[in-house]
């Protein structure tokens, strides 16, 4: 009988050592199973012109006035009187015959994908909430020479399930698309993408005011903290939606004056304009945080001190997004656009500004923080010939460079070592290029090692990087919390204990979030505090010891809980 006392007390305490120096913490680490996620798809948060496949000739006939007119009226009407599903379907689909059965204008609904904890397992007040905007070219996929460019992507569907076991609640969007990449002069294409995005922004702002709104309570969603992350051209509306905020920023500016008249498609916090369907609002659209894989900036003149902190992913020898400064082109077919800037210049300028300060008071502990200041100020050969042969990777807190091989051709370097797709699937076999490329083959230029394996790989340094600074900008971790070396505190009191169902747990500062885990190390609650002092009412454990761990604004604190 002594000998299983002693067992049993060594193997406690063999857990208790192996929880308190692996803390597991909300929003950095995994604190739910996939079985623990719900997905709740095609949710509708907008409905808007459809500028993908509205006829640019048709809208633009003088003699169609009158048809526009009355068209636009009655869609507004129904749109802002709340009848928006009782749209008659030929504004739906693409200009049909006789012209008595179809309509100039075209709408679209758009949705979104809902990520998060099960509200069974997550008995969080509040979630905070990441904004997904996929990649794509503002083209759809296959049309945009790429297997990739929708919600529904792979590594899309991967990331978003791995932010939601981290506890937070992830939403990736539809936006709207349309422009074209093969117009005739740079002016042209300059044009048509400018409207792109800027539709697209306006479909952000829209999502933004529904997750702040009644609908979207359900979900317990901790709307003060929302967050967009952005990939490839998602990246690009992240930057724009953070930064382009004043009239003059993009109608003086002379790489992008007179491409916008807002008196058609309306002001840039989406509301108003001619063509532009969604209600004036006066709900903040604001956002904490923003994200980014690849992509880049338009211009870093937008970005002002205050604007929200940046956290930017991005390949050094990316070459369809400058790193630095340089030309935007069409995939595949060289086309210049207009000049941006990458994550190099971008989060050098957040810092000189101050927003991204936050990010320099993280300790050099953990592997993500340490493999990207290694990089940083060091001088590496660039993809063009002298004199831009060389760059340097400036000093950029909040900026994590992925530093691949340098590629034979500038155009196969890659730029997205993340992505995976099924080389069969319908986006995958889509012909780009008669007779016979595929939109798999065009991509694997720049991915010629595309694999799922190694998409996880980049997922699991994406995640490391991003998901832990969205929760220190959001105040659901310290800068402390984020390194593996951890600060402990003392002070912090659990009573009763032992128990049998509830439980309390003080301490003199905020307690920013505890987790109980089994002696096996499987997480069994989890919850997000901020505050002083928390109860649990029933805690419904069998009798046995757990592991509490309780983490609080000056570190974290490590108790054993007997169940009676």
């Amino acid at each position: 009988m002594k000998k299983i006392t002693i067992s049993l007390i060594l193997s406690v305490c063999f857990f208790a050592f192996n929880a308190n120096s692996q803390t597991i913490y909300r929003y950095k680490n995994e604190v739910f199973t996939d079985a623990q996620v719900m997905i709740a798809r095609g949710i509708t948060y907008g409905i808007n012109l459809n500028w993908l496949i509205i006829n640019q000739t048709d809208l633009n006939t003088p003699s169609n006035g009158p048809q526009v007119i009355s068209e636009i009226t009655f869609l507004k009407t129904k749109v802002l009187s709340g009848q928006a599903a009782t749209i008659p379907l030929k504004y739906f689909y693409p200009k049909s015959t006789p012209p008595g059965d179809s309509t100039i204008l075209k709408v679209t609904q758009l949705k979104m994908d809902a990520y998060m904890p099960n509200l069974l397992n997550d008995t969080a007040k509040k979630r905070p909430v990441i904004i997904y905007l996929h990649t794509g070219n503002f083209l759809p996929t296959g049309i945009n020479g790429s297997p990739c460019g929708d919600k529904k992507d792979s590594v899309v569907n991967d990331l978003c399930k791995a932010f939601a076991r981290r506890g937070y609640v992830v939403l990736a969007i539809d936006y709207r698309l349309g422009w074209n990449p093969l117009a005739a002069t740079v002016d042209a294409r300059r044009a048509g993408l400018l409207n792109a995005v800027y539709r697209a922004i306006h479909d952000i702002k829209e999502c933004v005011r529904v997750v702040k709104g009644p609908n979207m309570a359900p979900y317990k969603l901790d709307t003060d903290n929302i967050a967009l992350f952005g990939e490839g051209s998602g990246a690009y509306l992240a930057h724009a939606y953070n930064t382009l905020d004043k009239y003059p920023e993009f109608m003086t500016l002379p790489k992008f004056a007179g491409y916008i008249d807002t008196s058609k498609v309306g002001y840039i916090d989406g509301t108003h304009g001619i063509f532009n369907l969604y209600a004036n609002s006066s709900v903040s659209t604001d956002v904490k945080v923003i994200g980014t894989i690849g992509g880049a900036l338009a211009d870093t003149s937008w970005l002002e001190a205050g604007d929200a902190p940046i956290v930017s992913m991005q390949c050094v020898r990316d070459p369809f997004a400058p790193f630095g400064y340089g030309m935007v082109k069409v995939p595949n077919l060289g086309l210049d656009v207009v000049e941006v800037d990458g994550a190099n210049n971008t989060i050098a300028r957040a810092d000189r500004l101050g927003n991204n300060d936050i990010f320099g008071t993280i300790p050099n502990g953990d592997p993500y923080t340490i493999k990207a200041r290694s990089l940083y100020n060091k001088t590496v050969d660039y993809i063009y010939p002298a004199p831009g042969d060389k760059i340097t990777i400036r000093n950029g807190e909040g900026m994590y460079p992925f530093l691949l091989p340098k590629a034979s051709t500038v155009e196969t370097n890659q730029a997205s070592p993340y992505q995976w797709w099924d080389p069969s699937s319908p986006e995958g076999t889509y012909i780009v290029q008669a007779p016979s490329t595929t939109a798999h083959m065009a991509a694997l230029a720049s991915n010629t090692d595309m694999s799922k394996s190694k998409s996880r790989l980049y997922q699991d340094t994406i995640l490391g990087f991003v998901a832990p600074r969205f929760a220190l900008v959001m105040g659901y971790l310290t800068a402390n919390q984020l390194s593996t070396k951890t600060v402990k505190v003392t002070g912090v009191k659990i009573y009763p204990n032992p128990t049998s169902n509830k439980l309390n747990i003080h301490y003199k500062g905020i307690i920013n979030n505890i987790s109980i885990t089994d002696l096996s190390g499987k997480t069994i609650l989890t919850e997000v505090v901020n505050d002083t002092h928390f109860t649990i009412s029933s805690l419904n454990l069998s009798k046995g010891m757990y592991i509490v761990n309780i983490n609080t604004k000056d570190g974290n604190a490590t108790q054993k809980l007997l169940i009676d």
